[in-house]
């Protein structure tokens, strides 16, 4: 029994990025997206998202209400600063890497599935605050298929038949898109992920 994937559509009603990658460890995939392995952190998705949230902003709040997170140690690994206005946060299940962020920021604005794939296969779902999604699936460096899925019949990937989507039945919203891909492939996020501490890291999207 798992705890499947719906359940992060409902968690991240303001947009969420998911990542799936086979047989990557949580640390290989946050070097991947551009992280230093030295830069890497254990964040819980709370101190993710405010730091997040502190950096975007004009005069930075100090991050003292999180009493259990090392401000200084987070400071000195580059997490604080305007420059990193993403926070990736990775865990393990059952032969797949997810990486999760509160938004779509990373994900719309870098090229990184790619190198996310290369020699592994990435399997990536987004939707942003206006419900906007986005599916994407790559093999080995190439991007096979990546879509809308409320429109899955405009796929802009270089081998749309090799995901299988099913367009017979109309668009998904993202909870049908995340249990389609939870029954597909047997993906799927444990919920008491949102409060560990799992590897972080602060990204930055002005490549």
């Amino acid at each position: 029994m798992t705890d499947g994937l719906r359940w992060v559509a409902e968690a991240y009603p303001f947009g969420y990025s998911l990542i799936f990658c086979e047989d990557l460890a949580p640390e290989e995939v946050l070097s991947r997206l551009g992280a230093p392995r030295e830069s890497v952190f254990p964040l819980t998705r709370h101190e993710a998202q405010e730091i997040e949230v502190r950096n975007s902003m004009d005069e930075p709040f100090d991050l003292d209400h999180l009493e259990d997170l090392d401000v200084e140690a987070v400071e000195e690994l580059g997490f604080l600063g305007r420059a990193v206005d993403a926070v990736v946060r990775a865990g393990e299940t059952e032969g797949w890497t997810f990486a999760i962020q509160a938004s779509t920021s990373y994900v719309s604005a870098v090229n990184y599935l790619p190198t996310l794939s290369s020699g592994s296969r990435v399997l990536a779902a987004c939707c942003d605050v206006n419900a906007t999604q986005r599916v994407e699936y790559a093999v080995d460096g190439r991007v096979l298929s990546s879509f809308d899925p409320a429109v899955p019949g405009y796929d802009d990937g270089e081998d749309p038949p090799a995901l299988a989507w099913p367009t017979d039945g109309g668009g998904m919203s993202a909870p049908q898109v995340l249990e389609y891909l939870e029954s597909r492939f047997g993906l799927w996020v444990p919920k008491d992920s949102e409060g560990r501490r799992l590897p972080a890291a602060g990204l930055s999207t002005r490549r």
